[in-house]
């Protein structure tokens, strides 16, 4: 794996922080309610590792998968474990298991993940085209694996960005990754200008 610079990860994680703010403006005025949030982790990582801190293979998760083109081939993946996904819309007070509580799990996912690709975009000039999302319930190992499956192009390291949503002075929590497609990482750190 390669090694990166704290310069380097600063900027990433600069990336996610603005990123976050942007997603807490937009799920603010859409859903009304007051959101807000931080960024606790952001590291760059193999994907099989990333696995492993979101909790392992076999952990179960709810993830919006976005794909996205342009300069740099990626997909964006927003994920809530059940008991995440529950508590966030216990904060909202809607039933995760509703059609309601699973269409506003995906909006937050999408909007968290399109903040994202708009601030990746705005940051470092690289043009982004964003896909319609895809939402997935299954375990983490083979979610990862029909992503990795549904692309012919090879993945190196991923952007793993934790998140905690605040929602009316009360917290939740959800993840996202960055998987960019060959050697996109190292395409965005130079685009930054910290290469």
């Amino acid at each position: 794996m390669a090694e990166y610079t704290e310069l380097q990860i600063d900027a990433l994680r600069e990336v996610a922080n603005t990123g976050s703010g942007h997603a807490a403006g937009d799920l603010s005025e859409m859903l009304g309610h007051s959101f807000e949030i931080s960024v606790p982790r952001a590291v760059v990582t193999e994907i099989e590792e990333a696995i492993t801190l979101l909790g392992g293979a076999e952990s179960e998760m709810s993830a919006v998968a976005i794909r996205v083109g342009g300069d740099v081939e990626a997909m964006l993946v927003a994920m809530f474990s059940p008991a995440q996904a529950a508590n966030l819309c216990m904060l909202l007070g809607i039933d995760a298991d509703s059609d309601m509580g699973r269409s506003v799990l995906q909006e937050v996912g999408n909007v968290l993940a399109c903040a994202y690709a708009n601030v990746l975009a705005e940051m470092s000039g690289i043009s982004f085209e964003v896909h319609p999302p895809d939402v997935i319930s299954d375990m983490l190992g083979s979610i990862m694996s029909s992503l990795v499956a549904a692309t012919t192009r090879d993945i190196g390291n991923v952007l793993l960005i934790d998140s905690t949503i605040g929602v009316n002075d009360a917290d939740a929590e959800m993840s996202v990754l960055f998987v960019p497609f060959d050697d996109g990482i190292e395409q965005l750190l130079q685009r930054l200008g910290v290469a």
